[in-house]
């Protein structure tokens, strides 16, 4: 494969940063990605689910605080 661009190797070849500020959890059957907070807790940020019933749940809306004792990534 060769590949032409103006931009230097560096750039192309860079490998990317994964290190996100959000984490993703599944509570109740629902993927959110929260913002771990304080210790322990995160702010909601995003609900990623195709069911349009989830986003109308309270306790999933963005900017609640949950606790993340209990889930992983």
């Amino acid at each position: 494969m060769i590949l032409y661009t103006p931009l230097p190797m560096e750039l192309v070849m860079s490998v990317e940063d994964n290190s996100s500020p959000y984490q993703e959890i599944e509570l109740d059957g629902v993927t959110l990605v929260v913002q771990p907070t304080a210790a322990g807790m995160g702010k909601i940020v995003q609900i990623r689910s195709t069911d349009p019933g989830v986003y109308l749940r309270p306790e999933f809306q963005p900017g609640q605080q949950i606790s993340l004792s209990q889930y992983r990534s």
